[in-house]
């Protein structure tokens, strides 16, 4: 089990800064902009759940999560580049579900890029692929997955 605090308007710069350095090895590896890092984070922290993983005296994973009608929308899930294969993006992913049923809702969804190494991982950990958004940068796949009991 994960013990994550939720982020208030007074952590965005942490954020803004564990976010850049996270995805710095997604935009490597897409060549593209990632998109958590188009975002205007004082926006986020209003509309989105934020919830910050640190552990072992550090920030270590940042997790957001838009409550959408039908789903819980997996907007961001982040891990500090030093905590790569440690499991803590399993926890995170487990904690998004946790809150999924927590909020009564039977679906987890996302959006990735093709070229992500990430969506290898979202598949073995049972998202499946709805759609796939052909767009002029990038091509956008949309996932979901449900929620299993509780």
């Amino acid at each position: 089990m994960i013990a994550l605090l939720r982020a208030s308007a007074g952590d965005r710069q942490r954020i803004e800064d564990f976010q850049r350095a996270a995805y710095a090895r997604t935009e490597a590896t897409v060549g593209a902009r990632a998109i958590p890092l188009e975002w205007d984070y004082g926006k986020v922290l209003e509309e989105c759940e934020v919830w910050l993983d640190e552990s072992r005296g550090s920030l270590r994973g940042v997790l957001i999560l838009r409550i959408r009608e039908d789903d819980l929308f997996l907007e961001s899930i982040a891990t500090a580049p030093e905590a790569a294969g440690s499991g803590l993006g399993r926890l995170l992913l487990q904690a998004t579900f946790d809150r999924a049923r927590e909020l009564g809702l039977d679906r987890v969804a996302l959006i990735t890029d093709s070229l992500n190494p990430a969506l290898a991982w979202y598949k073995r950990m049972g998202f499946l692929v709805e759609l796939e958004d052909i767009q002029p940068q990038r091509t956008v796949i949309r996932m979901s997955m449900p929620v299993q009991g509780g």
